[in-house]
């Protein structure tokens, strides 16, 4: 008796659990128990929806990639306040009295996409000068050093700009400047000594006229600096290395040559900043301190 029980309840329990079609066309829609469905397309294309609570988070986007082929049910999916069984069965419903249109974007999402563009960005490199105004324990009096100077770097225009990208850059820069020796006749003992100069900086572009051939460039970077200096202080010898942060506005006039090549002249200036290159002899501190500020110029080409 026990087991003929057992063997009903099974059987009832078996009953209760045969799926149910709910929506019978191009698309069926089959209930396989409470809160799963299942939608089966004529094309063999099969997906199993769950709206149980915290089952799928994403069944609207599942919805709308099986229903691809009919934008009027692809948008009613996204118009859909809440995924309830009514609501399947309508959406079924629809897609399977639907003229089966395929997806076609709206006129603000071919705009949008049209619009859109990538990160873009330029690689660039200059030959120039660097004038170094230099002056001594903070006189009054400069004197310029000269230094032949090269930099390469990198421009770069991102996507998430959006109506700013191609006129905003942000740019990384290294450059390199070296000098000759040079006598100084405004320090206070007899002077001479080569400068190498050596910069990193970060700092941003804009570039005007975008769609024109000409353009006129503004910008500001922020970097630092390692000044070397090889030479004579008075009768002691020179060999020092001195460290700096700087910051530097920057103007300039850039000509494409192409739709990705540009050449131009940038100028730029740094304000002074001192360099302290005091040291011992004998156990005495000797003092010499310099203080220099800049004028770069240099003929860019972008590509």
């Amino acid at each position: 008796m026990k087991l003929i029980k057992l063997l009903l309840l099974a059987l009832i329990t078996n009953f209760g659990m045969q799926a149910q079609e709910l929506v019978v066309g191009q698309a069926t829609l089959t209930k396989l128990q409470k809160g799963v469905y299942e939608i089966k397309k004529n094309d063999g294309t099969v997906k199993t929806i769950d709206i149980r609570p915290n089952a799928e988070e994403h069944i609207q986007g599942t919805l709308s990639v099986l229903f691809n082929d009919c934008e009027k049910t692809r948008q009613s999916v996204f118009n859909l306040t809440e995924i309830t069984e009514r609501a399947l069965v309508k959406t079924v419903i629809e897609y399977n009295n639907c003229d089966y249109t395929p997806f076609k974007p709206t006129d603000k999402e071919i705009k949008k996409a049209a619009d859109f563009k990538g990160d873009q960005f330029k690689l660039f490199g200059s030959v120039g000068a660097s004038v170094n105004r230099i002056s001594f324990f903070q006189l009054d009096k400069f004197e310029n050093l000269t230094q032949a100077q090269l930099s390469f770097g990198l421009a770069a225009t991102p996507g998430f700009l959006g109506s700013l990208q191609g006129k905003l850059h942000f740019t990384m820069e290294v450059s390199a400047a070296f000098s000759g020796d040079k006598n100084f006749s405004n320090s206070t003992s007899k002077t001479n000594f080569n400068k190498n100069t050596y910069r990193w900086n970060l700092g941003a572009e804009y570039h005007f006229n975008e769609n024109g051939t000409i353009h006129p460039i503004v910008g500001i970077a922020a970097g630092l600096a390692r000044d070397q200096y090889k030479g004579n202080f008075s009768t002691y010898k020179i060999d020092r290395t001195k460290g700096s942060a700087f910051w530097t506005p920057k103007i300039g006039l850039l000509y494409d040559l192409d739709e990705k090549k540009s050449l131009g002249v940038i100028v730029s200036y740094i304000p002074e900043y001192e360099n302290d290159l005091s040291f011992i002899n004998n156990d005495e501190v000797i003092p010499f301190v310099v203080n220099t500020h800049f004028v770069n110029a240099g003929l860019y080409f972008y590509f």
